[in-house]
């Protein structure tokens, strides 16, 4: 006696090949085939902002983080002292900045854009820069770069 198969292999393996095309075919049409960047993400290119507080009081300036790249810094001033003080910042291409008075207690924020190159941050108000409100930056070209060495240091105290 014969056996009779209905039907043939074939018609098995193209069915399957139908399923696997079908779910082939979902999966891309769920997919745009791209990721897109974010929206309001910086590009490759953009440098990020960098951000140094700067923490007063009598008589000193402490520096965190103590250096930075070119480009544009906001230092937040924080004065943790008993009396008002300001931050003023000269060097290259920076002449005349400085945040207005701050008093005990307060915060200030200064924003400028720094190239490579040394400068000087102090307090402004009275006679504070000699007694110790003094120090130096050294800002890197293309990365971090350590503060640089002052006669008062960014944590040494003038008392």
């Amino acid at each position: 006696m014969a056996v009779r198969c209905f039907g043939s292999p074939r018609p098995a393996r193209d069915g399957v090949k139908f399923l696997a095309l079908i779910a082939l075919t979902a999966a891309t049409a769920c997919s745009s085939g791209s990721t897109p960047a974010p929206t309001g993400s910086p590009s490759a290119s953009a440098k990020p902002a960098t951000t140094i507080t700067v923490t007063m009081k009598e008589y000193s300036l402490t520096l965190s983080p103590a250096h930075a790249a070119a480009g544009t810094v906001t230092f937040v001033v924080d004065n943790a002292g008993a009396v008002a003080h300001a931050l003023a910042v000269a060097g290259p291409g920076v002449s005349d900045a400085h945040t207005s008075t701050v008093p005990p207690g307060g915060q200030a924020r200064l924003t400028v854009t720094l190239q490579a190159g040394s400068y000087e941050l102090w307090c402004p108000i009275d006679k504070h820069r000699e007694l110790g409100m003094d120090t130096h930056l050294q800002v890197g070209g293309n990365g971090p770069a350590s503060p640089a060495p002052s006669s008062a240091a960014a944590t040494a105290t003038g008392q």
